[in-house]
Order: structure tokens, then sequence, then C-alpha cells
């Protein structure tokens, strides 16, 4: 679901225009221009400044907004997506690996339940509002919930059941319940040992986007800006496809998995008891599942006897927990509980073209 370009960024691509660009984003205005205020994090989203409307989702002059090529799905909401570095902050690039960020940056993500999959004009109503704040010894969340004025939100540590509801891609009207995220859950996601931020990395990074003077790449945007310790070298990066896109079938449903899955299924993530990895950059064809049995599955193999079954998705325990709306046996755990059709698609033709068929 794609909305309409965010405004309030050109102010700040217009005052940074210089290699000490980002010694000068707190001279653009428009927010505190740091990490949490001094007293604490507020129980008012608004008291933070990152944006210039919170209701339209314009950002203030030294908020940035991004986009990602391979979205985390979360039950068919749309998700803006936005980093403010504190004053004179920099980035320190990584070819592969998520970013470094100095003390002091805000991530921030958005969720909204469009009220029509198949016609972004007929708008949306805000559900929450994720903040990862970098203070000296790592990645804090914070979660803020909207209120049902939408004009608002307030800091929830504890979570919240929402009520929601959409019409569908195929015209049905849909009922489900949003599940915000305690701030211990998003640590399940982010990293219970070090918390790290997940879409902020290089391969997720090269979508273009409108800052203003029509699309571009972010990267050498935020080179461009001085944003970065060290500017990237220019040329060929490492790039998601597009998981939806038209790139090579085995590329799109890795980079699926990897936006979707190995948050928890890596060495370092909730789910590493398991030995699943589902990394883009895992190879092994027995860590990536492909005819192995499951370490610690339980009932949630339905009576399967491999992760991946090659040529026979029907016959996958990891087709088989997408699709379930069991609490006990669905994947991923936390985050949806609405499969998602298409990734559920995806991932089943990349299983049923796997070659040769069959596990011995």
């Amino acid at each position: 679901m794609r909305f309409r370009p965010i405004a309030g960024y050109a102010s700040i691509a217009a005052c940074a225009t210089t290699a000490a660009a980002a010694l000068l984003l707190a001279a653009c205005g428009g927010g505190a221009g740091g990490g949490a205020p001094d007293d604490g994090p507020p129980d008012d989203l608004g008291a933070w400044g990152l944006f210039a409307d919170a209701p339209a989702q314009i950002p203030a002059a030294d908020v940035i907004p991004y986009e990602v090529i391979a979205p985390l799905y979360s039950d068919y909401t749309a998700k803006r997506r936005f980093f403010r570095l504190p004053p004179g902050g920099r980035i320190g690039w990584r070819e592969r690996g998520p970013w470094r960020f100095p003390v002091g940056t805000v991530v921030v993500k958005t969720f909204s339940m469009p009220r029509d999959l198949r016609d972004p004009a007929a708008g949306e109503r805000l559900l929450e509002t994720r903040l990862l704040v970098r203070e000296a010894d790592g990645w804090v969340p914070h979660v803020y919930v909207w209120d049902d004025a939408r004009t608002a939100a307030r800091r929830r540590v504890a979570g919240a059941r929402l009520p929601v509801e959409w019409i569908h891609h195929d015209g049905t009207r849909r009922t489900s319940t949003w599940r915000v995220p305690n701030t211990n859950q998003c640590r399940e996601c982010h990293g219970r040992a070090r918390t790290e931020v997940l879409g902020l990395h290089t391969a997720q990074l090269a979508r273009l986007h409108d800052y203003g003077a029509g699309p571009v790449d972010p990267i050498d945007h935020f080179r461009d800006l001085g944003l970065f310790e060290e500017a990237p070298p220019a040329g060929p990066r490492p790039a998601f496809p597009d998981p939806f896109g038209d790139g090579p079938l085995a590329d799109r449903a890795r980079a699926y998995l990897d936006a979707n899955c190995a948050h928890c299924h890596r060495a370092a993530g909730a789910a590493s008891e398991t030995g699943l990895r589902l990394g883009a950059e895992v190879e092994d064809p027995i860590e990536l599942g492909i005819c192995r049995p499951p370490f610690s599955a339980g009932a949630g193999t339905g009576g399967l006897h491999f992760d991946v079954v090659p040529g026979d998705p029907a016959a996958s325990i990891l087709v088989r927990r997408m699709r379930s709306t069991d609490p006990e046996v669905r994947m991923p755990e936390l985050g949806s509980s609405v499969p998602h059709e298409e990734g559920i698609a995806l991932v089943s033709a990349w299983i049923a073209a796997m070659d040769p068929p069959g596990c011995d």
C-alpha cells in the first residue's frame, strides 16, 4: 500500500547542502534535535517534536523519511518510517549489516490501517507510532497509541488491543484485532540481548524516494547531506529485490523471508535455538530448512516432517505455520495475526520451483 509522498522534507534539503550538513540539522529547526527529553520519555508523542503535523504524518524539518524495499508484513497495515539524528550526529555506514547510529538518534515508525486497500484516497486510521531511541547503553523502545479522534498519541508501556476493519483487495470487508506490543515484545523482534534497528541497512534502502526534487537513491541523498561519518562508495551496492516485483523468484522469496523472519531466525535472534536461519545471506540448504527435520516446533509441525520440502509447499512446515491462525502455531509469533496471502503465495511458489523435488 503506497500513500502520497510525505511532505515537509524540502526545508531540510535546502538547509543541508554542504558536506557539513549534518552539523546544520538543528539550525533547520522543527524538533527536539536529540533523544528523549531530559526528564524521560514523555506521555504525549507530540512532546518529542518529531512532526510538524503528527495526524498528517508530516515530519519536522530535522526528521528524515525513508522507505524499505522489503517491508515487514503487519496485518495489511501501512507504515511510514522516519529517523532523526542528534545535532552533529553522523551515521556509520556499512555495506552489510545494520548501520551504526549515534546516541540521541530516534527512529520512528507509524502504523495505520487503510480503509480500502484498493484505494489509498479512501483514507486511513492511525493506530500507533513506535520509537527506537539510541541511548548510551543501547536502543530503547517506546510505543504510542493514537486516540479515537486520531489527533494525539499517548505512551503505552503495556500495549493495547485495537479492533480494526478494512476493505480487502478482493472487495470484501474484513475485521481483526490489531495488537500493539508492549515494550518487552519490541525486544523480542529487535533483539533481547542487544536491541537493533532492523530496516536501516544498505540492502533495504536502495528504493528510490522523493525528497522534494524527484526520486533519488536515499543512500546517495544521505551522503550528499553529509549524514555519514565516511561517505559510502559510489557504484553498485547490495540491494534486495522487491518481493512482489519482477525479479528472480528465489531472490524475491529470500528477501521476503529476510524481512519477515530473519530477525528471529538468526544466530542472535529469539528463535536461534531452532537452528533455522532465514536471512538472505544464508547459503546452507539445511540452515534454510530444506529437507531439515524441525528441532523444536512441537505441535506446530502438524505431523509434517521437514521445514521445507522441495516441490511441495503443502508438505512444508514453513508454509503451514505461515498459513495458521492458531496462536500456538502461526509464524511470525508477534506482529501479525492475519495470514499474509501474498507472502504465502510467494514462498509457496519458491518451494514449488525447487529442484530436485522431495526429501529422501
